[in-house]
């Protein structure tokens, strides 16, 4: 048998839930949205360390997008791999501060678009995950009032 404790939320809280679902055609029981939104949160706080509460106070800000201290950033050219790093607030690329549109240029040694051709692995991502998603998430953190990247 499986037990259950009651978690305490506010009834408004609550009630805004159940609206939501209803006004949105959802049928779920919200008790059960509840915990998967604590799936959801367990599975995302893993990577993104501002939701387990720890300041990332070094890194560098890519546009929308902040790449903590650690953080890897790979492209692949003609079979290739070439890796950069953030290093406190920098992007370090063969021992040198660059931005990422200067290291895909670099790499390829003609005009690229870094957010297509970069490849980002935060310290806590199980994963390389391409720069436009990650920011792509970013953006979409900026207008939800989340932080998702």
């Amino acid at each position: 048998m499986e037990t259950q404790i009651s978690v305490p939320i506010q009834t408004q809280q609550f009630i805004a839930l159940t609206d939501f679902l209803r006004s949105n055609g959802d049928s779920r029981d919200p008790v059960l949205v509840v915990a998967e939104a604590i799936d959801y949160w367990m599975d995302n706080a893993s990577w993104k360390s501002e939701l387990l509460g720890k300041s990332v106070t070094r890194g560098y800000q890519w546009k929308e997008l902040f790449l903590q201290d650690g953080t890897e950033v790979r492209m692949q050219y003609k079979g290739q791999y070439y890796y950069a790093k953030v290093e406190g607030d920098q992007l370090v690329y063969e021992g040198t501060p660059i931005t990422p549109g200067s290291l895909a240029n670099t790499i390829a040694s003609s005009s690229r678009n870094a957010w297509r051709d970069l490849w980002i692995k935060r310290p806590s991502d199980p994963e390389w995950r391409l720069a436009d998603d990650c920011r792509s998430l970013a953006v979409g953190a900026l207008f939800t009032g989340g932080d998702r990247a």
